[in-house]
């Protein structure tokens, strides 16, 4: 029987109207891989603060290797064999390879008392060797790739002798290949008798790798599963409380006639002669690869990105947009690919952020009428579901799924005809992702026609009535909703 290499036991964690971790009780075993699933704000990173000492629970026990410990800091975390890789890495990208590695540990000559660059690369080498991994010690890691950074990140675990290795989201920023890769890494990591904590919403992969899987919801422990006894529907359940009945809605156009008509929309070196129109009450899904030029159509249709050449019609008027603030005038609302940095002030609270966008009707001569302000703010929390203390919280403080909902709510305040979406449940929770598919299936029963650029297969197939496939600026294929599936998407997306 495999030792146990880590326990949580009844493990409390509050904060001032939230408990964000209720009595829970985990476990890990050596050479064993346990998947932690939950929607944002089910209270998996506030245990993994408080494992990582990021954080300092109210109650509870760790036990490491069956010897409680106090970890109260990052430092007595590391010292007892914990190491946590966060979804945005902390790498000191100015630095080497072997300096991450090896930060505050550098080996030193013991004659010449200096710093032993030699023995740092050959023992950076060795390290990397250990994941088959052939970048170079002295390569800056600011050249490096997510995935390198990410296995320099497991390098420096590995140095230290860590043996419980926590992954966050490792997967949310890596190409299909890069993830594949990582899997092997963490399969070699298991091997070795490294125990490991798998944190993400891609149910796919957590079934894919996982031996057991751990459900959180609403700050408690729901259950333990071992992967292959379970079915991911019954996770899901697990997951949101409820049913899994109907994951995608049935979209359905009702073709109330052309709200947008783009017309050989040029940006030089970019995008070329892209041309369509979306009708009234229609989700259309623009759908490519990175680099393929689906963002660039979704700014250059906002006013962020300046066009060279073409044309834009609004209900048959030609329409000049130059920028966000134009693009509001003629009812085109946005919603960014960027929450964090592009929709939304995170020092802000709840309520200023969610009436930013239609501040001008919150009164006059620079008063703000707050009780028209708190009435808005509590009909979006109310119609979209934010789970938030109250509307005066700092929105930093909520979770990803919760942040989504709010730039929906504060973009919709101001009643678009027309929706630009970017990858809107972009690293969100399954519940939230049913909650934002339920709001655009009303939005086109209303007449709002939908731009939605996706990088997610099964999303954009399931939920837009037409796709148009983009590769290398482009508009490769148009697909009607059932014409195509994964593969040929896929496909058509990756032709030159």
């Amino acid at each position: 029987m495999k030792s146990t290499l880590l326990k949580m036991s009844h493990i409390c964690k509050s904060y001032p109207g939230v408990k964000a971790v209720n009595d829970v009780s985990i476990d890990l075993f050596a050479g064993e891989i346990l998947g932690i699933m939950g929607e944002n704000g089910a209270g998996k990173s506030t245990l993994i603060k408080l494992l990582a000492g990021a954080e300092k629970k109210d109650s509870g026990e760790i036990y490491i290797d069956e010897k409680k410990v106090d970890i109260n800091s990052p430092k007595t975390s590391q010292e007892n064999g914990v190491s946590v890789i966060y979804q945005e890495l902390i790498t000191m990208d100015t630095l080497s390879v072997a300096e991450n590695i090896f930060v505050g540990q550098l080996p030193v000559n013991k004659v010449t008392k200096l710093i032993d660059w030699k023995a740092a690369q050959k023992k950076s080498t060795e390290v990397l060797a250990l994941l088959n991994s052939n970048i170079k010690p002295k390569s800056i890691v600011a050249t490096l790739s997510v995935y390198e950074k990410q296995i320099v990140e497991i390098a420096k675990a590995i140095h230290k002798n860590a043996k419980v290795v926590v992954m966050d989201e490792p997967t949310a920023a890596l190409s299909e290949k890069d993830s594949k890769s990582l899997f092997k890494v963490i399969e070699n990591l298991k091997n070795q008798g490294v125990g490991i904590i798998y944190i993400s919403h891609r149910i796919e992969e957590v079934f894919k790798i996982s031996d057991r899987i751990t459900v959180m919801r609403d700050g408690k422990l729901i259950a333990t599963k071992q992967t292959k006894d379970v079915e991911k529907k019954e996770i899901i359940s697990m997951m949101i409380g409820r049913e899994l009945n109907q994951f995608f809605p049935e979209i359905k156009s009702e073709k109330k006639g052309v709200m947008m008509k783009v017309s050989d929309l040029n940006i030089n070196g970019i995008i070329e002669n892209i041309s369509f129109e979306v009708k009234k009450g229609e989700i259309l899904g623009i759908f490519g690869l990175v680099g393929s030029g689906c963002l660039n159509i979704a700014r250059a249709l906002i006013g962020v990105d300046d066009i060279d050449q073409g044309e834009i019609h609004i209900n048959g008027k030609k329409t000049s947009i130059k920028n966000p603030k134009n693009a509001l005038k003629n009812n085109i609302g946005f919603i960014p690919i960027d929450r964090k940095n592009e929709g939304l002030t995170l020092n802000f609270s709840v309520k200023q952020n969610l009436t930013l966008q239609s501040i001008d009707e919150l009164g006059s001569s620079f008063i703000i009428q707050e009780s028209i302000e708190n009435s808005i703010a509590e009909k979006w929390v109310k119609k979209l579901d934010i789970k938030t203390p109250n509307i005066e919280v700092e929105v930093k403080t909520l979770s990803g799924g919760n942040q989504q909902k709010i730039v929906l709510g504060k973009t919709l305040e101001i009643n678009p005809e027309i929706l630009v979406i970017v990858e809107p449940t972009r690293g969100i929770d399954v519940g939230a992702k049913m909650d934002i598919y339920k709001m655009l299936e009303n939005l086109c029963k209303e007449g709002v026609a939908i731009i939605l650029v996706s990088t997610d297969v099964p999303e954009i197939l399931s939920i837009s009535n037409r796709v148009l496939v983009v590769s290398n600026g482009k508009i490769r294929k148009e697909f009607k909703k059932g014409e195509a599936n994964q593969q040929e998407l896929l496909y058509e997306a990756s032709l030159n």
